[in-house]
């Protein structure tokens, strides 16, 4: 995945960066940026010392990109799959028939909310260690072109 955007600040090896959705982008949303808000924020890995001002290319690997989405969006599903299922079993086998489906699926949907909570607290350590985060790989000239040919 590769981005383009503007340095905002720097703190130590990391940097604030202002990103602008472009055309490209088309209508798909899955940067979450509308038509109302074409603007977002990231904190990027800064190995090569942008500074404030700088127009620069951040990439993020492939493999971690499909890993990020893994966790957020599969993980979860699994966790509400397998909490209805498991708790449709225990009931039919203790023979509570009653609204057997509505236990599970809130069983489930509780099960979806802490691995929600699971995935944010390791969020923040996987930030931590830079291992999920976007990394700064060019500083642009101002006349610079890029091409996005790899996206």
């Amino acid at each position: 995945m590769i981005s383009i955007g503007v340095v905002e600040s720097t703190n130590g090896e990391k940097a604030m960066v202002g990103l602008t959705r472009h055309t490209a982008c088309g209508e798909c949303g899955a940067c979450q940026m509308g038509k109302e808000n074409l603007n977002r924020r990231v904190e990027a890995l800064n190995p090569l010392g942008a500074k404030v001002g700088d127009r620069v290319t951040m990439e993020m690997e492939d493999q971690k990109v499909l890993k990020a989405a893994f966790i957020v969006y599969i993980i979860p599903l699994i966790v509400l799959i397998v909490g209805m299922i498991l708790t449709n079993l225990a009931l039919v086998y203790f023979q509570i028939s009653d609204m057997v489906e509505l236990y599970g699926f809130l069983v489930g949907l509780v099960g979806m909310g802490i691995s929600f909570l699971i995935i944010k607290k390791r969020e923040d350590k996987l930030t931590a260690q830079g291992e999920m985060m976007i990394s700064i790989v060019k500083i642009n000239e101002e006349d610079d072109t890029i091409c996005l040919s790899k996206i």
